[in-house]
């Protein structure tokens, strides 16, 4: 088995090979919730030297097992369902459903799970606009709200 590590600066467990990844990919600035103001504030970027130092130090002790918060277990599911979503497509398939209607409907499940994870209300009326006018435009057809050739 894969020797693993709760990582308190992700909140998540990782492994080496997870944290390595991490390392290449953060190098920059980035910015964290500053509550007082309710915005994105730009803070120091951590060097990649000193976030393998937080790695060489939590592998250098032994195993302890962190309670993850519900934001990232949500996450987690999340990752879950999008790995699964091949077997979840065919699965549709089989039901009956084209490729394209089990691709749609998984994409409908992971939004419907998302927004409950996040406490967000269902879909607006807008959105639910937006996201047909989407589909009808990924099918190869004009956007409906933009009527060709002056036709309405």
């Amino acid at each position: 088995m894969t020797e693993m590590r709760y990582w308190p600066r992700l909140g998540l467990y990782v492994t080496r090979s997870d944290a390595e990844e991490y390392i290449s990919k953060a190098g920059g600035a980035g910015s964290l919730l500053n509550e007082d103001l309710e915005e994105f504030v730009p803070t120091s970027p951590v060097s990649a030297e000193t976030l393998r130092y937080e790695v060489e130090d939590i592998f250098s002790k032994p195993f302890v097992e962190v309670a993850i918060n519900s934001e990232n277990n949500a996450i987690l599911a999340a990752l879950k369902m999008e790995e699964n979503r091949p077997a979840r497509v065919k699965e549709l398939k089989a039901e009956g459903h084209t490729t394209e209607e089990a691709k749609e409907i998984f994409k409908q499940e992971m939004d419907a799970f998302i927004r409950e994870s996040l406490g967000l209300p269902d879909e607006t009326e807008q959105e639910r606009e937006y996201r047909e006018r989407a589909l009808t435009i990924r099918e190869g057809n004009p956007d409906p709200a933009f009527p060709e050739n002056g036709e309405e």
